[in-house]
């Protein structure tokens, strides 16, 4: 097969109810938090919407080298962390390079910890202050989780990713966490494995965690009444998703 970067002269057809309908829920969101209407923004916006366009983005044409027939085109992508088609190939290879970090002889879990709709406006409204805490909120529920089984002063490893947007593209943070199945007993020098992850146990912890750090760090009236209600709506806690029972095979 020979390549050449010529592009073809024919008529390209979006996938428009998907790209347009995105870029008017952006266009309105600006209207809403003027702070994001600025030309860095717009960039992401643009390259959006040709992603996958030859005319915009560029294309690389292949053709037969022996009968010089069945030309067949490839559009360039945008690869923009806004595009959920592109942000994909991105997400699978940033796992691909932390699956080479992780240490050997050690098992580790898939951890996804979330919280409800009622939640999530004030993590919008306050995202400046509060991803970064929020992030820590994991780290530290699953090091009490683990001291709480073990009853000894363990510390885990964790890789944290926090995800703002679900599928669909609406807001919705949660953690997405590769997390150590036991953890190092410092004092003894010693590595300690867990079996077993408690899912109770780990659902109401990330809730206490999650709420305590929102009432500590905004201290409004409002994010009080909110605490309050999540502890009455959700008395079993957050939903996190986990493997159940033992730990995935060596």
């Amino acid at each position: 097969m020979q390549t050449s970067t010529h592009t073809l002269n024919r008529v390209y057809r979006k996938p428009a109810r998907i790209q347009w309908s995105s870029a008017d829920r952006l266009f309105q969101h600006y209207d809403v938090h003027p702070r994001y209407n600025t030309r860095y923004y717009d960039g992401l916006i643009d390259k959006m919407l040709n992603c996958g366009n030859p005319d915009q983005m560029g294309s690389i044409e292949y053709h037969c080298e022996h009968c010089g027939q069945g030309k067949h085109l490839v559009s360039m992508r945008c690869k923009s962390s806004l595009c959920l088609r592109c942000a994909k190939v991105s997400g699978d290879n940033w796992v691909a390079h932390v699956s080479k970090m992780l240490h050997e002889g050690v098992i580790y879990r898939p951890i996804v910890l979330t919280v409800p709709a009622v939640v999530r406006t004030s993590l919008y409204r306050n995202a400046q202050v509060l991803l970064s805490p929020f992030m820590q909120c994991g780290v530290r529920c699953l090091d009490d989780v683990f001291r709480r089984l073990s009853g000894r002063p363990l510390i885990g490893g964790d890789t944290v990713v926090v995800q703002t947007h679900g599928r669909n593209g609406h807001y919705n943070p949660h953690l997405h966490i590769i997390a150590t199945s036991g953890g190092l007993d410092m004092q003894a020098n010693e590595w300690v494995h867990l079996d077993y992850l408690p899912y109770p146990m780990l659902r109401k912890k990330w809730q206490w965690y999650v709420l305590t750090m929102l009432r500590h760090t905004l201290k409004t009236k409002e994010i009080n009444r909110l605490v309050d209600l999540c502890y009455t709506r959700y008395p079993n806690g957050f939903v996190t998703n986990v493997p159940k029972g033992d730990v995935p095979s060596r």
